[in-house]
């Protein structure tokens, strides 16, 4: 989803306003009753394109109480690191404040090695890791 998103610039916000992409990506996390952001983990903390996205979906900062006020906010990551993600995860929760989420703090998954977690194609082939996804997602959705 985040994929396309230009880097953010402001002189570029005041010359060519919103791309499109973020203005959809922002309507449709503004409609969802929940966002569950799924993070890596680069040099212990959060990766740029990611923020970089965040960034953009905060924009112009009237917008912040339309897409994000409130809006609850669950986190999850992989890693191929041994620690799992647990230094983005908590990376992410000065930016969540500030956009003035309500973290979901119930839970917690952390993938380490996720090399040998997932397939080549991307797929969970750790049974166990399966089983803990669908355990943060049923209570992340009971939640909400």
């Amino acid at each position: 989803l985040i994929e396309g998103i230009p880097l953010y610039n402001g002189d570029v916000e005041d010359r060519e306003g919103i791309p499109g992409l973020v203005r959809e990506l922002k309507d449709a996390i503004a409609g969802a009753q929940g966002l569950l952001i799924v993070t890596p983990e680069y040099n212990n903390s959060i990766p740029g394109v990611l923020k970089n996205a965040i960034d953009w979906l905060s924009r112009p900062p009237e917008d912040v109480m339309r897409v994000f006020h409130g809006k609850p906010v669950a986190v999850i990551g992989a890693t191929t690191g041994s620690f799992g993600t647990i230094l983005a995860q908590s990376a992410w929760l000065p930016v969540l404040r500030t956009l003035r989420t309500s973290p979901w703090l119930e839970g917690r998954l952390l993938v380490s090695r996720a090399k040998q977690v997932f397939g080549e194609d991307g797929v969970i082939k750790d049974e166990d890791v399966k089983d803990k996804l669908r355990g943060f997602i049923e209570s992340f959705s009971a939640a909400l």
